[in-house]
């Protein structure tokens, strides 16, 4: 098994911290009112050393997309993989689990970036990633649906609709409101998964 040596540790280490401070900064004044030096500041870096870790600031912001995503699939993946839970509780996990990512303050200050900022070719990255996610989630409706758990629906409008009331999420959250991510997370459950039983 291949063990990271302690510069490769390090630089992750580096490249985690400019991630956080960018998608903070991002979320503060947009992504297009952002310069590279005001990152670089941010972090007691130079301009320069930044280019050590990314090619510039689409490639920060490209980069917080993939890894927004990829930390929702890991997330949901554990769920879906479960055998010893029955759909309508895999469905209220999942809403649950997505809602408590989607809160974390680096996945909602990168989601409420404009992603149509990105050349398409980049767009295109991002959403092969979303797609992953989202045939997770359908497979979990799906499955509820085919032991007779849900109620027949049309399983991709269905699927499709929950996914966007959960998502939403990210734009509106404040970890100063009055709701924490688990009462958001059980209340969205309750009635997203309550509309689909028989």
């Amino acid at each position: 098994m291949y063990m990271p040596n302690f510069r490769e540790i390090r630089f992750a280490e580096k490249k985690e911290e400019i991630f956080f401070k960018a998608a903070e900064i991002f979320a503060k004044k947009g992504y297009e009112k952002t310069t590279l030096e005001e990152i670089a500041a941010e972090l007691k870096l130079t301009k320069g050393s930044l280019y050590h870790y990314f090619k510039g600031k689409e490639d920060i912001l490209f980069q917080s997309f993939i890894k927004a995503h990829s930390l929702a699939v890991q997330v949901l993946s554990k769920i879906v993989e479960r055998k010893d839970i029955p759909p309508k509780v895999k469905l209220c996990l999942a809403i649950k689990e997505h809602i408590k990512v989607l809160t974390t303050k680096f996945v909602y200050a990168t989601l409420r970036q404009q992603e149509l900022l990105l050349p398409a070719e980049l767009r295109g990255e991002v959403r092969v990633e979303r797609k992953k996610f989202q045939q997770m989630f359908v497979s979990i409706v799906h499955e509820g649906i085919e032991d007779g758990t849900f109620k027949p629906v049309n399983l991709k409008l269905v699927s499709f609709a929950i996914l966007g009331a959960t998502n939403w999420v990210a734009r509106w959250y404040s970890p100063d409101g009055p709701f924490s991510p688990e009462k958001i997370g059980e209340a969205f459950a309750d009635y997203l998964v309550g509309g689909l039983e028989k």
